[in-house]
């Protein structure tokens, strides 16, 4: 709770109420909140904004929730290939988690369409994005901004970083990409163009070869859960 206040204090909002219990039932501590808030009047992003020629512009490094999960809790499995060093880099992972930041600037900006970036990596919210504006979209692989620590957990125990959980990063769409990163780059948030929107279908070309992106399914956080019982 004092976690919960202590974040609600950097946000400048307010708890309203709330209610704990401990069972047997839930072996960890699990959140769950309903947020009320209110904006001008025609001033919100949505997800389904994304227009015809924009930008696909994503904040900080893909999976740094995924990253800071396995590292955090499975230290004598990843402590095997990592240094001291990158596992202690990776655990500070959690504390770069809040995209409101990006989103606050993005969102004076202009930017026609956000969405964080959470359950099902950048695919999913790609597709997410494109299926809730009716638009497709083209990204490549070998622009998707990847930490090496993430890279050497994803190849030691087979997860595609592209369908990693990814809190912390949002996805915008925007005009002007290079415009936006220039401003998010002045508040010391690092952002990537990975590909723009297209009439139709999902597409993620690497090295030439375009492969069509589908509807996201599990997480590869749970993919892994479920290897290593």
């Amino acid at each position: 709770m004092k976690e919960i206040d202590g974040e609600a204090k950097k946000l400048n909002v307010e708890i309203l109420g709330g209610h704990t219990e401990i069972t047997t039932a839930v072996n960890k501590i699990v959140v769950s909140c309903t947020a009320i808030g209110k904006g001008k009047s025609g001033k919100a992003v949505a997800t389904q904004g994304a227009k015809l020629g924009d930008d696909i512009v994503v904040t900080k490094d893909l999976a740094m929730e995924g990253t800071s999960i396995v590292i955090n809790d499975y230290y004598d499995r990843v402590k095997i290939f990592l240094t001291e060093n990158e596992m202690e880099e990776g655990r500070s992972f959690v504390e770069r988690l809040s995209a409101v930041p990006e989103g606050i600037i993005a969102g004076k900006f202009e930017a026609n369409s956000m969405h964080d970036i959470t359950e099902g990596g950048v695919l999913g919210a790609l597709w997410e994005m494109a299926e809730a504006s009716k638009v497709g979209f083209k990204v490549h692989k070998d622009k998707m901004p990847i930490n090496s620590i993430t890279m050497k957990i994803c190849s030691e125990f087979n997860i595609d970083p592209l369908k990693f959980i990814s809190s912390g990063s949002m996805l915008i769409t925007t005009k002007n990409g290079k415009e936006l990163i220039d401003k998010l780059r002045e508040n010391d948030i690092k952002a990537s163009i990975i590909g723009n929107i297209t009439k139709k279908n999902g597409i993620i070309e690497n090295n030439g070869v375009k492969e069509e992106v589908s509807p996201p399914e599990r997480d590869e956080l749970f993919i892994f859960l479920d290897k290593i019982k």
